[in-house]
C-alpha cells in the first residue's frame, strides 16, 4: 500500500504496501530525473518490473489466469476476460517419500485429524509490480506467510504458496482487441482525440471476487492436487496481506468464509475515511516518541520550523501583517532552494500547499526501520541530527535547522525544489508507462476509499497546518478523473457500508446482495457454517500512521495484535537478526493463532521471546 502526496498514494517506498506519504516536490523531481516531461506517452502501460532476482527463484512459476473482467454482470451478457498474473511454488509440499520439493525432510507429523494440505495466498495491491521474489523474500508476505509455511512443512503439512497480482496493476492490466490496453476514448478541449484508461472495472469489490474466482478455479485445483494428491475440497485456503492487501485479505474471508478458511490482515486501514487526518497526528506523535528515537525537543523544532514558514507565507499574503523576522518568502525560498525562488511561492496558494502542507521533507514514520543503515533513514537519526544542529549553532532558528536537515537528506543535491502545482496535475492527468500503477491507486482513492492525508488547522499535524485540507485532494479527483467531490464522499460512504469498517459487519453477502439484518455473514445455501468474523487475525504497529484506521481491538474470534515500536506491517518483511523482540513475538502470535485454527498443537515448539502489546482504542 509506496512520503506520497495524499491522493497519489502509490509512489511508495518498496518496503511498504500502502502508500508512503510522498511530497509533491519529490514526485516532480522524480519526473525530471526520468525525463518524463519530454517523453509523456498517450497510452497507459504497466510499470516495468525488476526481474533481476528472478533467475535465482527457480522453484517459482510465473503464470496467468483467465479472469473475468466484471464479476457483477451476467456472464452470458459480458464474457470479457483479462490475463491476471499469479505466482506459485510447491517448495513446502512433500513428495510421496515424505520429502519436500526442496529436499528437506519433515521433522514431525500430527494426528490423522489434522488437515495435511493448505494453500496460502499472498494478495497483491497497489504497490510496484510483483516479481517472483514475492514467494521467496520480499516485504509482502515473508515474515508471516512464508515463514509459517516452512514451519508447518516441518510438521508434515503440505503448504502450496500462491501470490496473485491485483487487477490494473503490474502486468494484470485488462486489454481489449483493438487498442492493447483497456481504454476509453475522451475528447480533449482542443477537439483532439485522447485515450485514457477505462477504470470502470477497477475496485476492491472486483478484486475480492478475483481471489474467490481464482481459488475455485481449475488452475488452482490443478496446482494443489498435482503435487500433494489432495482434492480441491480438501485444501484449506488462507489469505495474507499487508496494508491495502491486508484489507482485501480480511474482506475475502469476511464475505466468503465458506471459500477462505482464515485470513491474516496486517496494518490494514479497514475503516474507509475521506479525511484521514489521524495519519499525520501519529507522525507528530512519532517525532516525540522516545522508544523510536524521538523526543519532545525534536518534535518542537520540527513543528516550530513549519510554523515559521507558514507565518512567513501568511505575512506576505496579508499586507498589514508584521514581519515575522525570517526575511520573507525570498529568504524561505533561498533556504529551501525552491525553483524560481519566492515568485513560485507567490504564484498560487496551491504552490504554497505543495511546499509546506505535506512537510518540508519526508519523515519516515510509516517506513521507520530502527536498524536501517545509511544517512537520515529513520526517526532516531533525523531527530539526533536536528538536535545536534541546534546545540552546535547557537542562535539558529528552527526553520534554518529544517533547511539544513533537508539538504543533508538530499545529500547536497543541487536540484531545486519544484512546487509547481500545475506540473503535478499534468503528470497525474497524462497516462504513461511509468505512472500506470500510481494512477490506478489514485482512482481507487477517488472511487472507494478517500484516505487523504490532510494537515488541517485544528489537527496535531506537524507540518504546515491549514495548508492541506481535503479540498486539495477532491480537486485532483475532479481534474484527473472527472469525479465530482460529492461523488467522492458518497463513494467512501458506500465502501464503508459495503464492508462494515471497524464493525466487520458488511451490508452485503458474498453474492453482493443485501444481507438481512442479524443474518450470518457470507453464508450461501449448502455452505459450511463458517462465520466470516471468525479465524481472522489483525496486526498493527504502534508507530505506523495507518494505525489510525486499523482494527486495534479484537476478541477470541478475530484477535488484534499490536506491535510496540513497529512501523507499517514490519513483521511481514524479511526476517532479520536485527528485528526487535516485539516484531518476532508478533510473528509467533500469528503462527500459533493460525496453527490453533488448524487444530495443530503448539506445545513443545520453541517460542520466540519478547512481549506483544495490544493497544486498545480510546
Amino acid at each position: 500500500m509506496k512520503k506520497l502526496t495524499p491522493l497519489l498514494l502509490a509512489l511508495f517506498h518498496p518496503a511498504n504496501a500502502l502508500p508512503v506519504h510522498r511530497r509533491i516536490p519529490d514526485i516532480l523531481k522524480s519526473i525530471k530525473e526520468q525525463k518524463l516531461q519530454e517523453e509523456l506517452t498517450p497510452f497507459a502501460q504497466f510499470a516495468q518490473e525488476d526481474t533481476s532476482i528472478d533467475e535465482f527463484n527457480t522453484d517459482i512459476e510465473t503464470l496467468y489466469f483467465d479472469q473475468r473482467l466484471d464479476h457483477f454482470s451476467d456472464e452470458e451478457e459480458n464474457s470479457d476476460t483479462f490475463q491476471q498474473r499469479y505466482f506459485y511454488t510447491s517448495r513446502y509440499v512433500h513428495d510421496n517419500d515424505g520429502n519436500g520439493n526442496n529436499n528437506n525432510n519433515a521433522d514431525a507429523t500430527d494426528d490423522a485429524t489434522t488437515p495435511t494440505t493448505l494453500a496460502f495466498i499472498c494478495l497483491g495491491g497497489e504497490g510496484p509490480s510483483l516479481t517472483t521474489s514475492v514467494l521467496l523474500d520480499s516485504p509482502h508476505c515473508t515474515g508471516d506467510m512464508i515463514a509459517l509455511a516452512e514451519r508447518l512443512f516441518h510438521r508434515g503439512v503440505n503448504v502450496h504458496l500462491f501470490a496473485i497480482e491485483h487487477r490494473f496493476y503490474g502486468e494484470s492490466f485488462p486489454q481489449n482487441n483493438n487498442n492493447g490496453y483497456h481504454l476509453r476514448g475522451s475528447e480533449n478541449e482542443d477537439g483532439s482525440d485522447f485515450h485514457d484508461v477505462d477504470f470502470s472495472h477497477l475496485s476492491s469489490r472486483q478484486a475480492v471476487k478475483d481471489v474467490i474466482n481464482f481459488v475455485q478455479s481449475s488452475d488452482a485445483a490443478q496446482k494443489t492436487s498435482s503435487s500433494s494428491n489432495a482434492s480441491s475440497s480438501e485444501v484449506r485456503w488462507i489469505t495474507f496481506g499487508g496494508s491495502y492487501p491486508g484489507m482485501l485479505s480480511a474482506w475475502c474471508h469476511l464475505l466468503h468464509p465458506d471459500v477462505i478458511f482464515a485470513a491474516v490482515s496486517s496494518s490494514s486501514p479497514i475503516q474507509a475515511q475521506l479525511d484521514n487526518y489521524g495519519y499525520n497526528d501519529i507522525v507528530n506523535s512519532d517525532l516525540g516518541d522516545e522508544s523510536v528515537g524521538g523526543s519532545e525537543e525534536c518534535q518542537r523544532i520540527f513543528r516550530e520550523g513549519h510554523q515559521a514558514v507558514v507565518a512567513t507565507m501568511e505575512g506576505e499574503n496579508d499586507d498589514e501583517a508584521e514581519d515575522d523576522g525570517e526575511g520573507g518568502l525570498d529568504r524561505v525560498a533561498e533556504l529551501f532552494n525552491v525553483c524560481d525562488g519566492g515568485d513560485a511561492l507567490r504564484a498560487s496558494r496551491r504552490n504554497q500547499e505543495a511546499f509546506v502542507g505535506d512537510g518540508l521533507f519526508y519523515v519516515p514514520a510509516q517506513s521507520n526501520d530502527p536498524a536501517c543503515e545509511g544517512g537520515l533513514c529513520n526517526i532516531e537519526k533525523i531527530c539526533k541530527a536536528m538536535i545536534d544542529e541546534k546545540e552546535s549553532n547557537q542562535g539558529i532558528s528552527s526553520m534554518e535547522i529544517l533547511a539544513t536537515i533537508k539538504n543533508l537528506k538530499n545529500h547536497g543535491d543541487e536540484d531545486c525544489t519544484n512546487v509547481n502545482w500545475g506540473a503535478y496535475l499534468l503528470y497525474l492527468k497524462t497516462p504513461t508507462n511509468l505512472n500506470a500503477n500510481d494512477r490506478s491507486w489514485m482512482y481507487q482513492t477517488c472511487s472507494e476509499f478517500g484516505f487523504y492525508l490532510t494537515c488541517n488547522q485544528d489537527s496535531e499535524c506537524p507540518y504546515g497546518r491549514g495548508y492541506h485540507d481535503v479540498n486539495q485532494d477532491l480537486e485532483m479527483c475532479q481534474e484527473v478523473f472527472g469525479i465530482d467531490p460529492s461523488d467522492v464522499e458518497n463513494n467512501v460512504d458506500s465502501t464503508l457500508s459495503y464492508y462494515g469498517g471497524w464493525s466487520l459487519t458488511p451490508n452485503t453477502t458474498g453474492e453482493d446482495k443485501v444481507r438481512p439484518k442479524n443474518a450470518p455473514l457470507g453464508l450461501s445455501e449448502g455452505s459450511l457454517e463458517y462465520d466470516g468474523q471468525k479465524r481472522l487475525i489483525f496486526a498493527y504497529g504502534s508507530v505506523d500512521p495507518w494505525t489510525a484506521l486499523a482494527v486495534t481491538s479484537g476478541n477470541e474470534d478475530h484477535p488484534s495484535v499490536g506491535v510496540a515500536g513497529a512501523s507499517h506491517h514490519f513483521w511481514t518483511h524479511q526476517v532479520k537478526d536485527s528485528d526487535a523482540e516485539e516484531v518476532r513475538a508478533a510473528r509467533q502470535t500469528i503462527y500459533e493463532t493460525v496453527e490453533g485454527w488448524l487444530g495443530l498443537s503448539t506445545e513443545g515448539l520453541p517460542s520466540i521471546g519478547g512481549e506483544t502489546v495490544v493497544f486498545e482504542k480510546e
